[in-house]
């Protein structure tokens, strides 16, 4: 029950995720348009190489390490200091190189955005939310960010007020990041307490965490440098087409994913107890049901994405629509993953497998966007991400091969595509019909996601002899 309670308090801050930049997104690319927007994307982009480099692995190294020793009381206090203490140092190296590169290497035109970029860095420095997701102590994430993140969507609307104020824009967000993290450490004396650390203790985890670090660059070549090479090879208009095309499938991405920020400790602690069959149990489940949701968002976003465009992103946008369209193929691709790769391989310590999976996918993604962004742009930058997502799943499939095998995965969520294209062909008739708007988005989600439940309701009824509804509670009840 706790798994389930677990990934409610998971899927309503992913909602509010959801909903917020559905209220903010319109506004701000109404406001600072596509150059703006672009601005942005490409000098935030370009810091995060030093919050990756900062962080060395920690987030993800962290979350699994402290889920492992969780129920014992001193090797956690041990365990979450010293990689605290290595987090603390290796991030104030960073920033202090991120200064040297605004100060010095960056360019005047970006060097006001870059000077505010900086206090996510700083932000970095003082995250320990993989201490909670370790712990599985959701609630207090939930809390805080739904907190942060309403003050940040307050302010902006306070504060943006033209195309000149993308500073402001950018300093509400690092503050809403640093202000966030910060309040984590209220809850430190309670949870952990104080504790002495040994430096012998900093060298193993450094060691183990730089292992996941590698994965972790790997990674954020593919989210980032996307970005970072558009504006260098194109212009910044057409990274704000691709930020904003980008946005909208994450924004759906996020409640396909939901389930793998609360599987991947509860795997990590079934790993340590032992219980291989379980860790299979769990697998299976998770696959089916992010399946479940992602097949049908894939051909749901591509079925609003017309009509979704004009009012959501207004005429200073036209034409976001196709690359949408095509980003969206990448929400199945990264669901499988989450599993595959967060669920799974971390867990196992399966970390050079991880890392041979990620790398593929990063080193196919940039040859690819140095043929295709130069001939296409934000198009061919979309296009080199879909490759490079299903490369990193396909690898992903062959090396879990031997621990449960892709056929048992893949067969029990095939009955979800044909669903999911009927859905799609009632979903652009009524787009036809009505025309663009948000009311007809609301009509096309309304109908399509009844269309889809009801058929899968009949596919299981006459191919399962038993309803989705029960077959999903009773996942849920085990």
């Amino acid at each position: 029950m706790q798994v389930v309670k677990n990934f409610l308090y998971n899927v309503s801050y992913q909602l509010l995720v959801i909903i917020l930049p559905l209220i903010t997104v319109p506004y701000v690319s109404n406001i600072l348009g596509a150059e703006g927007i672009g601005d942005y994307a490409f000098t935030y982009a370009n810091m995060q190489y030093f919050v990756i480099f900062g962080m060395i692995g920690v987030t993800l190294y962290g979350n699994r390490q402290i889920a492992y020793v969780r129920d014992n009381k001193e090797k956690l206090k041990n365990t979450f200091y010293s990689i605290y203490i290595l987090q603390l140092i290796t991030t104030t190296i960073s920033f202090i190189s991120y200064l040297v590169f605004t100060l010095v290497f960056s360019n005047s035109e970006y060097k006001l955005l870059y000077i505010v970029q900086g206090i996510n860095i700083l932000a970095a420095l003082f995250d320990i939310s993989w201490l909670f997701m370790g712990l599985e102590e959701f609630k207090k994430t939930v809390v805080r960010n739904t907190i942060v993140k309403l003050v940040s969507l307050a302010s902006i609307f306070i504060f943006v007020k033209s195309s000149d104020d993308i500073a402001i824009y950018a300093l509400i967000i690092a503050l809403s990041a640093l202000i966030g993290n910060l309040t984590f450490w209220l809850y430190i004396p309670k949870t952990i307490g104080v504790k002495k650390i040994k430096i012998s203790n900093l060298k193993v985890h450094l060691k183990a965490s730089l292992a996941l670090f590698i994965p972790q660059i790997a990674i954020q070549i593919y989210v980032l440098l996307d970005r970072t090479m558009l504006g260098i090879i194109t212009d910044t208009i057409q990274v704000g087409y691709y930020e904003n095309s980008q946005k909208i499938v994450k924004i759906v991405l996020t409640l396909a994913t939901a389930i793998g920020t609360v599987m991947m400790p509860k795997m990590a602690n079934t790993v340590a107890s032992g219980d291989m069959n379980k860790v299979k149990y769990y697998v299976k489940n998770s696959f089916f049901f992010v399946s479940f949701l992602s097949v049908p968002l894939v051909f749901g976003l591509m079925g609003i994405a017309k009509e979704l465009s004009p009012w959501f992103f207004t005429d200073k946008f036209t034409g976001i629509e196709n690359l949408i369209i095509t980003s969206s193929l990448i929400i199945l691709a990264i669901s499988w993953s989450n599993v595959l790769g967060m669920q799974l391989l971390i867990p196992l310590n399966k970390t050079k497998e991880f890392t041979i999976s990620v790398t593929a996918g990063a080193i196919m993604n940039f040859l690819l966007n140095l043929v295709m962004i130069k001939n296409f742009g934000a198009y061919g930058a979309c296009l080199s991400t879909i490759v490079a997502e299903l490369t990193v799943v396909s690898v992903q499939f062959y090396f879990t091969r031997s621990f449960i095998k892709p056929q048992k995965l893949i067969k029990p969520v095939l009955l979800f595509i044909p669903a999911s294209v009927v859905m799609y062909i009632v979903v652009r008739i009524i787009g036809n019909y009505m025309g663009a708007g948000i009311l007809t988005n609301i009509v096309q989600g309304l109908v399509g996601a009844l269309t889809y439940f009801i058929i899968i309701e009949v596919f299981y009824r006459v191919f399962k002899r038993q309803s989705i509804v029960n077959y999903i509670k009773n996942i849920v009840k085990s």
